[in-house]
C-alpha cells in the first residue's frame, strides 16, 4: 500500500480514537493496538514482532493525545493535581521497568484478574442510575494507595498497550469521589505520563530499528490525528450530563474485557 495512503489512514483512525480518549481520559489502545496488528505489516514489519510493535506504537499514539486532551481538561479546572502525581509515580515506573519483561512474559494472570475486576465496575456503572456519592465528600481509600494503583495500571499498560484509563478513571471515581468530569481529566493526565513512560522504554530497546519497538511513521500520525479527535472528546464532555459518561465508559470497559478475554487463546 501506498506510504501516503497508509498515513492517511493512520490519521484517520487517530481521529477518531481521540474522541473516545477526550471523552473518557483513556490512551486509546482499544482501538490503536488491533488496527496496528493490521497495518504495520504493511510498514514491512516482521510478523515475529508485530505483536510488541502494536503495543510500543499503541503507547506514543496515545501518549501524544492524552497529553493533549489533559491539557485541555486542565485549563477547564477538571484535574485534582496532587492525585494526578500520586497516581503518575507508581504508574510512570512500573510502565518504563515493565516493557523489559514484556517480550519474555505470558501475563494471562495479571489480564484475568483486570477483566474481572473492569467487568465489575462496568456492570456497576450501568446499573447505577444516579450519582452514588449524593454529593457527599467522604474517601473510601487514602491517598497513600495511589501509587500502588498506578504501579497496577502502568504494568498493564506496558502488556496490553492500553493507557490505564480503564483503571484510573472507576479508581478516582468510586475510591476517591471525585465528580465525573474532575475523574476524567485527572485519569487522561495519569494516562499521558504512564504512556510517555512506556513508550521510551519501547524505543530504547533494541527491536530491530533505531526507534526500538516503535513505529514512529504509524504512531506520529495516529497521535496528531487523535489530538483533533480528542478537542471535540473534551468539548463533547463539558456539555453533556455526568450520567451518559459513565454509560459509555462502562460498554467501552466491556469492549476491552471481551476484547482481552479472546486474546487469551
Amino acid at each position: 500500500m501506498n506510504i501516503f495512503i497508509l498515513i492517511a489512514v493512520f490519521l484517520i483512525i487517530g481521529f477518531f480514537t481521540g474522541i473516545l480518549i477526550g471523552m473518557l481520559g483513556i490512551g486509546g489502545g482499544i482501538i490503536f493496538v488491533p488496527s496496528l496488528y493490521i497495518l504495520l505489516p504493511l510498514l514491512g514489519y516482521d510478523p515475529s514482532i508485530v505483536a510488541y510493535a502494536a503495543i510500543a506504537t499503541s503507547l506514543l499514539a496515545g501518549a501524544i493525545a492524552a497529553s493533549f486532551s489533559g491539557y485541555l481538561y486542565y485549563k477547564n479546572n477538571n484535574l485534582d493535581l496532587k492525585r494526578a502525581l500520586l497516581l503518575s509515580t507508581g504508574s510512570a515506573l512500573s510502565a518504563f521497568i515493565f516493557p523489559f519483561f514484556v517480550i519474555q512474559v505470558n501475563p494471562v494472570t495479571l489480564k484475568i484478574i483486570f477483566a474481572i475486576v473492569m467487568f465489575t465496575v462496568a456492570i456497576k456503572m450501568l446499573s447505577e442510575r444516579t450519582d452514588p456519592t449524593g454529593g457527599k465528600t467522604q474517601r473510601f481509600m487514602k491517598d497513600t494507595f495511589l501509587p500502588a494503583i498506578g504501579i497496577f495500571a502502568g504494568s498493564l499498560s506496558a502488556f496490553t498497550g492500553l493507557g490505564g484509563g480503564v483503571v484510573y478513571f472507576p479508581s478516582l471515581y468510586y475510591l476517591y469521589n471525585l465528580k465525573i468530569k474532575k475523574a476524567v481529566g485527572t485519569s487522561a493526565v495519569v494516562t499521558a505520563a504512564t504512556m510517555i513512560s512506556a513508550s521510551i522504554a519501547f524505543i530504547i530497546q533494541d527491536g530491530g530499528s533505531h526507534n526500538g519497538y516503535v513505529s514512529l511513521a504509524a504512531g506520529i500520525p495516529m497521535g496528531l490525528g487523535a489530538i483533533v479527535g480528542a478537542r471535540s472528546g473534551v468539548n463533547f464532555v463539558l456539555k453533556i450530563k455526568p450520567v451518559f459518561i459513565k454509560k459509555i465508559f462502562s460498554i467501552i470497559l466491556i469492549i476491552v474485557v471481551i476484547k482481552i478475554i479472546l486474546n487469551l487463546w
